[in-house]
């Protein structure tokens, strides 16, 4: 740790004779540190240009009197000449201020001081907190948003990420205004500190050790806090939960993953699991993106295992309980599949691979476990925000899981290209697409989805019949979805035959919650359909063709979707038609394949089989003929451009298209 001589710095800042072989700054180690006190200054940083950096500090004695007089200038040399005064007057040699003691051109230093910042405010005699933009000689007990813009109506310094630990750590905190008057401590305003960070005030009173708190409620005392860089929102909480971790400036929210995961291996705390989210859809992780999504998880405790146990009686069959090891509960670990962890599954209503899972964590006034909701996918398993409701009466079984926590953002976006053209031919129109940011693309009639944005749907409607319908396309964890949501609901809410836009709008926002309500049960589906061996697949070069039926309430006729995954890098092509139904619909949740064997159920448009690609098996059993004027033809591809078509038949026949 490299310290300040408070004396020394003071006496070359009065004019005094300084020995030239005096220095400024000095490294100590762990054992001078054990005999001395220091102070530290827990501040906002300014404008580069105005803090002092470690090669200027260094060379304060041997700088000329015009550099020092513009050295002086800086604001952030006044912190630190007003940080040393009030130390000396504290009885206290030495100073540590992060802005000078800290050479940040050496990545192992600034590491090295990084992880060792809380113990460094920890082990301070004295942390000295400068409010830049406080006139008042009291600490603000209500917020002001007009003298405080941009920080929720408090000083800024209550508001940056790294001044949480310089807050928590010390047992001694003095607050000073913008003029360097005192105006309170820690322990003396903790409650008036506390209305402010949500910060408990006996943990202000008492330190870390004075409560059993658990990870999601230290994480929401960071949830609003701020950060220049991205990562710091996860370096500047290393401490408070006693990690280390390398610092690699440049992997964004890796970091805060990178730090939920060495929480993980260090605790059995589940409320790092605890985690919510505002919007609808899935999570490729169960780890939080960042800390926000801790904010409402500043009254979750942990519970014991004996306590988590008898909380999970009626729920979980008693036998299972009795015969259940705690130890279970204590222990569980990151793998490469996933973190492997056993906990309580109760499924959903309306899908088999939707659950509810139990925590051992709870609210503070009330005893029953904390319940996330998890999607399954082959082995493993995601997080899930929206609506659902466990099956009443149905008990909840222990189950070895891998939740997924390494989230694949490498292929980012997927695009769904849609022909809809065959709706208009039946009296539907393209009314809205919502939300507005993934809008359709003019140019090919695509959609495309991302990390940010995973679900979209597109509404359809018949003026003339007053049938409307949307179609609902998803992305999210990897996995592309498709579904149609056919609906009468729409005439209650308004008149279909409008054709102004506004009600549409608010219709179609109403179908995308719907959406995200089916999505856990519809996103694994698509993927299932195009595994081999799932079914017999006739694979064209660019992939198989899935279909599927929807059918239209009150009326004889349904929506037929084909869905068929494109050469191009995440990219499907989504074909509608409206057909008539045979009498008896196929469950509108199956996907049914596409094949030389199964097509003469189909009547789709613009689908033509490639006899190139098909097996004799599947010619011999190939019924549909394209014909111009009753004359069969025959096409070279399927992608064959116009020029390429071979009719046989007499060379001056009418254009008369059909097939059968």
């Amino acid at each position: 740790m490299r310290l300040i001589q408070v004396r020394t710095f003071l006496d070359i800042e009065e004019g005094k004779r300084i020995d030239p072989d005096a220095i400024v700054l000095k490294d100590l180690v762990d054992e001078e540190l054990a005999q001395i006190k220091y102070g530290i200054l827990s501040h906002c940083w300014g404008h580069p240009k105005e803090e002092v950096q470690y090669k200027e500090m260094d060379a304060l004695i041997r700088m000329g009197g015009t550099a020092r007089k513009k050295l002086r200038e800086r604001s952030g040399y006044q912190k630190i000449r007003r940080s040393c005064e009030q130390a000396w007057k504290d009885g206290l040699a030495w100073l540590w201020v992060d802005t000078c003691c800290i050479n940040k051109e050496s990545s192992a230093e600034l590491s090295e001081a990084l992880n060792s910042m809380f113990r460094w405010y920890e082990d301070s005699e004295r942390c000295y907190v400068y409010l830049h933009d406080l006139h008042a000689k009291a600490l603000p007990t209500t917020s002001n948003e007009k003298k405080f813009s941009g920080t929720s109506g408090w000083p800024r310094w209550f508001s940056r990420g790294w001044t949480l630990q310089e807050l928590v750590a010390p047992t001694v905190v003095h607050f000073f205004n913008q003029d360097w008057h005192f105006i309170g401590d820690k322990k003396n305003h903790a409650q008036t500190i506390s209305s402010i960070t949500r910060i408990p005030s006996r943990i202000l009173r008492h330190g870390l050790d004075a409560h059993r708190h658990s990870a999601a409620q230290i994480m929401s005392w960071a949830a609003d806090r701020k950060t220049t860089r991205t990562e710091d929102r996860a370096y500047s909480l290393m401490g408070l939960f006693g990690v280390h971790m390398a610092m690699l400036y440049g992997e964004g929210k890796n970091a805060f993953r990178r730090l939920q995961l060495e929480i993980i291996r260090m605790t059995s705390d589940h409320s790092i699991f605890a985690w919510d989210r505002r919007d609808n859809g899935w999570s490729g992780s169960v780890l939080a993106d960042d800390p926000s999504f801790f904010r409402d998880c500043h009254d979750i405790v942990n519970m014991e295992p004996d306590e988590y146990l008898a909380a999970l009686r009626g729920v979980v069959p008693e036998k299972v309980l009795s015969d259940f090891n705690e130890e279970s509960i204590r222990t569980y670990t990151v793998t490469n599949a996933g973190i492997r962890i056993r906990l309580p599954l109760q499924r959903c209503r309306g899908s088999q691979s939707v659950f509810e899972a139990r925590l051992a964590c709870c609210r503070s006034f009330d005893s029953s476990p904390i319940s996330i909701v998890l999607v399954s996918f082959k082995s493993t398993y995601h997080r899930y925000f929206g609506q659902s409701q466990t099956i009443h009466g149905a008990t909840a079984t222990f189950q070895l899981l891998y939740l997924v926590c390494q989230e694949d953002k490498r292929q980012k976006d997927f695009t769904f290209k849609v022909d809809d053209r065959a709706l208009e031919y039946e009296g539907f129109i393209r009314r809205c697409a919502f939300p507005k940011r993934a809008s359709l693309n003019s140019g090919d009639n695509s959609i495309t989805l991302s990390y940010t944005n995973h679900c979209a749907v597109i509404v359809y409607a018949n003026s003339e019949t007053g049938t409307c319908f949307a179609l609902a396309v998803g992305y999210c964890s990897g996995y592309e979805w498709l579904h149609v949501i056919p609906d009468t609901p729409a005439q209650q809410f308004f008149d279909v035959r409008q054709t102004t836009t506004d009600p549409w709008d608010t219709y179609a926002k109403r179908v995308y919650d719907r959406a995200w309500v089916v999505s856990p049960k519809h996103a694994p589906r698509v993927a299932r359909a195009r595994t081999p061996g799932v079914a017999r697949l006739h694979y064209e070069e660019d992939g198989p063709h899935l279909v599927k039926h929807a059918h239209l309430p009150k009326s004889i006729r349904g929506v037929q979707l084909v869905y068929q995954r494109l050469p191009q890098p995440n990219t499907c092509l989504v074909t509608m038609d409206i057909t008539r139904c045979a009498g008896c619909c196929v469950s509108p949740d199956a996907w049914q394949t596409l094949d030389g064997l199964s097509a003469n159920n189909f009547d789709m448009p613009c689908l033509m089989l490639d006899p190139a690609s098909l097996n004799t098996q599947v010619k011999r059993n190939a019924m549909h003929r394209f014909l111009i004027d009753g004359v069969p033809t025959s096409f070279l591809s399927a992608a064959a451009e116009p020029d390429k078509i071979k009719v046989t038949g007499p060379p001056n026949a009418s254009t008369k298209y059909s097939h059968e």
